[in-house]
């Protein structure tokens, strides 16, 4: 049987490294074509290598141990060698290193070498010696590699308080890019039990110093701020003033850095065997609210079920899981946010946001933040609307042409006051008319001879209240300007109309005005822009932006 082993042939490494020649050389296995000197002259000189003793090449050979051996120093061999370069941050904390890749006849760089070069460039603290190595194994040549970081300061912490519950819901806008809200999902109240543990005082942290990557040292913040737990109704302050409990059931949140427990009132439905909710708390009711009744909290309202001619008044925020139709006099007062899948012939007040699934019809709306409509529908229909910030829809106003005014990018209250100045200055300047006209009456009527005390008397009062009313008509002509003047459009405000704009509905921007021609408007947005209302087109793929503010509104609408 022939034998199937296989020679292996003698090889040998000639290189470059850190000045020098090195040459190592392995055996051949028996049979095996050996190394032979010419073979490695040969290679020097191509490299350009100074020649050596060939007696030298030729014992390196004999014992052929695979270890590299020293041949020649060789100070022109450095440009075959890898360039190494390093860059470091602006403020010392981080450095780059960057190495080339190193040419034929060149030994690669091995991590002390960069780790060398690295402490000659300065550089002392925060060596990455697993990049350098991960560098060198993957062969990452000619990219700059984070090779080390500063070690940075850790500044002295008061003691701080841990909440255990949920700090910021119900804020939706704050991270959904007008994403359908599910209504179904969202929630205001967060319930807890009596003695739950609400929160607690974290230890304060000790300052530690820290240093850049050249070994500079950073100096530690020592300076401290203790936050404190504060009791307050339905609160458990521990005997530590560490950690703070629940005192009853109820729905926990935190108001201007206050922890706030409030009771909640959970019902079925509203109606003749509840009679009205007042509440001091939260509410929760879990079916609907019959026609002519009142729910009035001072914190959060959730309904479950359909909302008729009933009236609401919370202070915290509204969430309807479906909506209302108030047939005219069902209403909604709300200090913060209001959420409802649709609103129709209602009276709205917010002081905060207004989100809605499908449509808002026939109602009156005044909200100090943004209305945003954002399902599948998303119409506002008739009706008047205000909105201190901006607004959000696909269609607005219908086919139909129906009256639909939208004001927007004013507060309210200066848009309120300045509509309340006009009409009673109409009003007082009609009822003023009719005066004139019954003292110019009376005045025929003397003048053809009648003196009665009766026309005399009333002569001299309806003159009273002609002077009375014209003083009054003049302050109103007197304060309007300044009224008018407050009607500026905030820059920032813009009515985006996803689908179509339709003739019939007049858009203002503070005193602005803007009619929709009678073609209507396609996948539009309005703003305003100097004193004019400019126009573009809505792109679903570059959406523009509203600002919408985390914290709760200024009270503008009277509730």
């Amino acid at each position: 049987m022939a034998d199937s082993t296989v020679s292996r042939e003698g090889t040998y490494d000639l290189f470059y490294r850190k000045g020098f020649i090195y040459l190592s050389v392995t055996s051949p296995s028996p049979g095996g074509k050996p190394v032979y000197p010419e073979e490695v002259e040969n290679r020097m000189r191509m490299l350009e290598m100074p020649r050596i003793r060939t007696k030298l090449i030729r014992d390196i050979i004999e014992e052929a141990e695979g270890v590299p051996r020293r041949l020649a120093e060789w100070p022109g061999g450095s440009s075959l060698a890898s360039k190494i370069s390093c860059r470091i941050d602006k403020d010392s904390m981080a450095a780059y290193i960057t190495v080339t890749p190193p040419k034929k006849g060149a030994f690669p760089p091995e991590s002390e070498d960069l780790e060398e070069f690295l402490r000659d460039q300065g550089i002392r603290t925060g060596i990455d010696r697993e990049a350098l190595t991960s560098l060198l194994k993957e062969k990452l040549y000619d990219r700059e590699t984070l090779c080390a970081r500063g070690i940075p300061p850790v500044h002295s912490q008061g003691s701080k308080i841990s909440y255990l519950f949920n700090t910021c819901r119900g804020k939706p806008y704050l991270t959904m890019d007008f994403d359908r809200i599910n209504l179904k999902e969202l929630n205001f109240i967060e319930n807890v039990k009596k003695g739950d543990l609400l929160a607690e005082v974290l230890p304060p942290v000790p300052p530690r110093d820290g240093s850049d990557v050249t070994g500079k040292r950073i100096p530690a913040d020592t300076t401290t701020e203790n936050q404190r737990l504060s009791g307050g109704e339905h609160l458990v302050l521990d005997p530590e003033g560490t950690k703070i409990y629940a005192g009853c059931n109820g729905n926990v949140k935190l108001e201007e850095g206050k922890i706030v427990l409030e009771p909640v009132v959970t019902v079925k439905d509203v109606n003749y065997e509840t009679g009205n909710i007042h509440v001091d708390g939260s509410v929760v009711i879990t079916g609907g609210i019959a026609d002519g009744f009142i729910v009035e909290a001072t914190g959060d309202i959730q309904v479950t079920k359909g909302v008729g001619r009933a009236v609401i008044k919370a202070g915290g925020n509204v969430l309807l899981k479906t909506g209302i139709n108030g047939n005219g006099d069902g209403s909604i007062q709300c200090g913060k946010d209001l959420y409802a899948k649709y609103i129709e012939s209602s009276r709205i007040s917010c002081r905060g946001n207004i989100f809605v699934e499908e449509a808002v019809m026939h109602s009156s709306v005044i909200c100090t933040g943004n209305c945003v409509l954002n399902g599948r529908r998303s119409e506002i229909i008739a009706g008047d609307l205000i909105a201190g910030g901006s607004v959000w829809c696909k269609k607005l106003g219908n086919i139909y042409e129906v009256p639909t005014v939208v004001s927007l990018g004013v507060r309210p209250r200066f848009l309120l006051a300045h509509r309340d100045m006009k009409e009673q200055l109409e009003t007082k300047q009609n009822t003023l008319n009719k005066v004139d006209e019954q003292i110019d009456q009376l005045l025929l009527a003397v003048k053809e001879g009648h003196r009665e005390e009766k026309i005399q008397q009333a002569l001299e009062q309806l003159t009273r209240k002609s002077e009375e009313l014209l003083r009054e008509i003049q302050q109103h002509q007197k304060e309007l300007p300044d009224l008018r003047a407050k009607l500026l459009a905030d820059p920032s405000c813009i009515l985006v109309a996803e689908d179509t704009i339709y003739k019939g509905v007049i858009i203002y921007f503070g005193k602005k005005e803007f009619h929709v021609p009678d073609k209507g408007l396609r996948k539009t947005i309005l703003k305003p822009q100097g004193t004019e209302i400019v126009e573009s087109g809505f792109n679903r793929q570059h959406r523009p932006t509203i600002v919408f503010s985390e914290e709760s509104q200024t009270p503008e609408i009277p509730l």
